[in-house]
């Protein structure tokens, strides 16, 4: 009897470890209602309660994007840089030292970065450094992502774990440094990882692409790309020509969340499991059947199981897109650079298989264990027995908790354009726009200093 009640106790226990949507519904207000400022010290105060020890990843990363969005570009480079550590010192631990995991849920694991949250990671710390005029930080930035990268496709050859964005500002900072073989490398693998993305090339990028293939004779890279080409580049070749250009950096919207989507179905051990869902989205109910791999102990068995996935929850953004005005006169249209949305649902499906086998074979593993645990302490009183076995199932079914955690702060979309200016003051005015074109938010920089030869960027947090 006593060893039934530490299992339970341990079951109950275990249960109560997901704190992803406590620190959803505890954050979300404060930075509709309060802004960065507050919700950087709410982040802070509430470490422990908010996100623990197994989410200390998410905690610097939340607060390395909360930063760069209020322009303290130096405590987003800190938190952005202990939040690496994090990931690379998980990176060299071996998985079979999180074998709690199988008995409890994902929960129980330190939280790896998605592919996307360490390479939106790396954009944003390459942007930090641009927005210091630190170009050497930049470059240093740049560097650690091509590792990151090849890391990624070493650790996933079969996904897609490509950015072009990434690749985008990489080449900008290349050519920067007047590298230009790198930079040629990079403008040309920016086209290759849009076209892979569902977004496809955004036009301003191809233009400015071209125009530096072009100009470092690269006209054989262009072709090899099989894009129409560009007659002219004329926003490309002024901004080479005059030398000194304001970038705008546009955060749309807030990126999605993610719930949770209950399965259920049969499992044969070393046969097939079918399952059943309810598509969170549209509503219907679907099934797929997937194979099954042994569990010892399972014999030829059929199990009844249920248990929780995570699944993309939109969520409602009041900005869909930006509108620029230069000087109370030229008014532009950055484009979408970058689909958080986009991006958060490729990482999705590319694990839903291992994470569907993962999981289905942890609840099968804890079925098993649950009726020779009821078994082992029947006491032949049938009303304790019955009200024990109901517990021991209670208790089990409570464990399994869908992982729900992922970054909290991330826009839906990044915007960007680049503006040709002449060196002296210049005022920016963005109008961070929702889908009927309606104006959400203006966001003024007046008397914007551009020297000689300078690249200004202006970074729009339009999170709403």
């Amino acid at each position: 009897m006593k060893r039934y009640l530490l299992l339970l106790a341990a079951f109950l226990l275990a249960s109560c470890a997901n704190k992803s949507m406590t620190r959803y519904d505890e954050l979300a207000p404060t930075l509709e209602k309060k802004g960065f400022e507050a919700t950087i010290a709410t982040v802070k105060k509430k470490q422990k309660d908010l996100y623990g020890s197994n989410s200390e990843f998410l905690y610097y990363f939340d607060l390395g994007v909360l930063h760069h969005y209020n322009r303290n570009f130096d405590e987003s480079i800190k938190a952005f840089e202990k939040a690496e550590k994090i990931n690379d010192d998980l990176y060299t631990k071996s998985v079979t030292n999180e074998a709690a995991a199988i008995l409890t849920n994902d929960n129980i694991r330190p939280y790896r970065a998605r592919p996307f949250e360490l390479l939106t990671l790396y954009e944003f710390q390459i942007l930090n450094y641009l927005a210091k005029m630190d170009l050497d930080g930049a470059l240093v930035e740049v560097k650690r992502s091509q590792i990151a990268m090849n890391r990624l496709y070493q650790k996933d050859s079969d996904k897609v774990n490509d950015n072009g964005f990434l690749r985008y500002l990489s080449a900008l900072v290349y050519d920067l440094d007047d590298e230009k073989d790198d930079a040629a490398i990079a403008y040309y693998k920016a086209i290759k990882a849009y076209d892979e993305s569902k977004m496809g090339v955004p036009n301003e990028v191809f233009e400015f692409v071209t125009e530096s293939l072009r100009r470092m004779d690269r006209e054989d890279d262009i072709r090899a790309l099989k894009k129409k080409e560009l007659a002219s580049t004329p926003k490309a070749t002024a901004v080479q020509e005059l030398g000194q250009e304001i970038i705008v950096i546009g955060y749309a919207g807030h990126s999605p969340i993610l719930g949770e989507m209950y399965l259920s179905g049969t499992f044969v051990s070393g046969g097939v499991m079918n399952l059943y869902y309810k598509d969170g989205e549209t509503g219907q109910r679907n099934s797929f059947t997937l194979v099954a791999p042994p569990v010892a102990g399972a014999g030829s068995n059929t199990f009844h199981i249920g248990f929780a996935l995570p699944e993309v929850r939109k969520h409602p953004s009041r900005v869909t897109h930006f509108e620029v005005s230069m000087d109370g006169k030229t008014r532009i249209k950055p484009e979408k650079v970058m689909d958080v949305d986009s991006e958060l649902r490729r990482n999705m499906e590319d694990e839903k298989t291992s994470t569907i086998t993962r999981t289905a074979v942890r609840v099968t593993l804890r079925t098993i264990a649950a009726q020779k645990a009821k078994s082992a302490t029947n006491t032949g009183n049938g009303l304790f027995d019955l009200v024990k076995n109901i517990g021991v199932d209670l208790a089990q079914g409570q464990l399994e908790k869908a992982d729900l955690r992922v970054g909290l702060f991330l826009p839906n979309s990044f915007y960007m354009t680049r503006i040709p200016v002449e060196p002296g003051s210049h005022s920016v005015s963005v109008a961070a726009q929702g889908s009927y074109g309606e104006t959400v938010g203006v966001y003024n920089f007046d008397k914007i200093p551009v020297k000689k030869g300078q690249k200004v960027f202006v970074i729009v947090p339009a999170i709403k």
